[in-house]
């Protein structure tokens, strides 16, 4: 469970002393992010610069070799560990963002939360109030009666952990102004987990449908029954090309560096450039080939895709999972994975529908 950001019990009692620390929040967020950026390029250009040093020591034949070899060793460290600060200020920059949020919110109230930017969810006394952080616009109080709550863990892998947050299901009438949306489906509005929102929804004897966030992170293995893939034809020729293409250039490397007789060693160098070249294009061709590819999994505990290329993933516990059904969109073939609070479409690979509807017909529509 997420725990809250805000390391301190008291709120300023004025506005001012609040808006004061809420700018020193701000500017620490700022410049966590200013940093992971700085490191980000910092780490670029030792990368590029530990590149021309080498390029330099092999071709220049200037007779300070050495000193360039030392560069490279010194780019190649600061390469890593501008790398590894700006990871850590990345980091940071989270950390900070959420004690910002967190303090904006109990500055308007212990049961006001985040639902969007800007937009703040105030749990009262008989209803949820919207409205925005400074007042301006217009307010919006939702009779509790008329809400569903869901507690949701977002899972990008199949394992327990994961983000959890609550979900609020909204009558679209509440929050389109125009007549005409009154029978639009709800409108669904999402704040991070943080004790304090489990003590107003409790507070106030509001039912939290969905998983509940454990007592303890334990670990437990999950099990995957089936694999369904769906390999991108066109991603993976360019890259067998490329692997092509290194395969070649580390080839070409032998005669030069081993078999061209050249007393000034020039043959030798660009020999070695070539097979690094080559290794670099053949691994460069393995990883794409490798990604090019979408994955549905059936697991014990639930269902898993993932996209590597488009860095996507999803994976949904049995629990959490209404229904399941095909669907075609746009000339495409979809697996519609649907939830209490939401649903998910997922392309459909060959076999997969045919072996839910066998081993998890229950689920299947």
């Amino acid at each position: 469970m997420v725990t809250d950001m805000v390391y301190m019990n008291d709120i300023p009692d004025t506005k001012e002393q609040q808006q004061k620390l809420a700018r020193a929040l701000h500017k620490k967020h700022s410049a966590c992010g200013a940093l992971a950026f700085a490191f980000a390029i910092l780490a670029l250009a030792s990368l590029l610069a530990w590149v021309v040093c080498l390029f330099l020591a092999e071709f220049a034949h200037t007779g300070k070799e050495p000193l360039l070899y030392w560069l490279v060793g010194g780019f190649v460290g600061g390469t890593v560990l501008f790398a590894a600060l700006g990871f850590l200020f990345v980091k940071l920059t989270d950390i900070a963002e959420k004690r910002e949020l967190d303090f904006l919110e109990r500055c308007d109230g212990e049961d006001s939360f985040f639902v969007g930017e800007g937009t703040l969810a105030t749990f009262e006394e008989g209803a949820l109030r919207l409205h925005d952080t400074d007042g301006k616009k217009r307010e919006i109080p939702v009779p509790y009666p008329e809400l569903r709550l869901f507690s949701v863990c977002t899972r990008k892998a199949p394992k327990e952990d994961g983000a959890w947050s609550v979900v609020i299901e909204i009558p679209a009438r509440y929050v389109l102004k125009e007549e005409k949306y009154k029978d639009e489906p709800p409108v669904l509005v999402q704040t991070d987990s943080k004790p304090r929102l489990y003590e107003a929804i409790k507070k106030r004897n509001l039912e939290l449908l969905g998983e509940q966030p454990p007592a303890s992170s334990a670990k437990k293995k999950y099990t995957r029954k089936a694999a369904f893939r769906m390999p991108d034809r066109k991603r993976r020729v360019r890259a067998l090309i490329v692997m092509a293409v290194g395969i070649l250039a580390a080839a070409a490397s032998i005669p030069f560096a081993f078999l061209v007789k050249d007393p000034s060693g020039t043959a030798i160098s660009v020999g070695a450039v070539l097979a690094v070249v080559g290794l670099f294009l053949f691994v460069r061709g393995t990883t794409t080939f490798v990604r090019a590819q979408e994955v549905f999994s059936v697991y014990e505990e639930g269902v898993f895709f993932k996209s590597a290329e488009r860095g996507e993933s999803a994976f949904l516990k049995w629990e959490e999972i209404v229904r399941i059904a095909p669907l075609e969109r746009d000339g495409r073939m979809f697996l519609r994975v649907e939830c209490a609070y939401g649903g998910y479409n997922f392309p459909r690979a060959e076999g997969a529908w045919e072996y839910l509807t066998e081993h998890y017909g229950e689920k299947c529509a």
